[in-house]
């Protein structure tokens, strides 16, 4: 069920992504839907569910943005990967809880993009400016939005979070 809720989603954002390039050419650099996904499957605490969402999201979104092939992917990942494991461990639930997820993500996500870039191109380019700011607030408030309409669609919360076994 998650897969199939997983699969749709990456349907509606690759669809967002779309036409968001047709009307917006640069949109994807003031807002990022994938990034949205991946934490709303990530907060279920399931690493390697997380991992493989990472990177077919990502491969989607590198396969349609023109990028490095595998940037996207592997900067998704290292999210889907963070949000998983500090979920894992906490077991965190609700809107601010989300929010804070996707603010965190949005820094990682372009912070793992900013080093690779610099280290693959050596290109400089601008990691703190307004664009970043302003990414990390469309992308937040549109993120907490969605999950407030799947609280209200489907009468219950939308991420069924479990906690990581201890081994000792």
């Amino acid at each position: 069920m998650r897969w199939l809720r997983f699969l749709i989603g990456l349907l509606i954002a690759l669809t967002l992504h779309s036409l968001l390039d047709s009307f917006f050419p640069n949109a994807l650099a003031f807002f990022n839907p994938y990034v949205i996904l991946i934490v709303y499957y990530s907060m279920g605490g399931n690493l390697v569910g997380a991992i493989f969402a990472g990177i077919a999201a990502g491969l989607v979104q590198d396969a349609y943005s023109g990028a490095i092939f595998g940037l996207h992917a592997f900067s998704l990942t290292v999210c889907a990967y963070a949000v998983a494991y500090v979920n894992s461990r906490l077991v965190l639930r609700g809107t601010l809880a989300f929010g804070a997820c996707l603010i965190g993500a949005v820094i990682i996500n372009e912070l793992v993009i900013f080093v690779l870039v610099n280290i693959l191109l050596k290109q400089r380019i601008e990691m703190f400016e307004q664009g970043m700011v302003v990414k990390t607030i469309f992308t937040c408030l549109f993120g907490m939005l969605v999950y407030q309409l799947l609280t209200l669609f489907l009468r219950e919360e939308p991420i069924d979070a479990t906690r990581r076994q201890t081994a000792w």
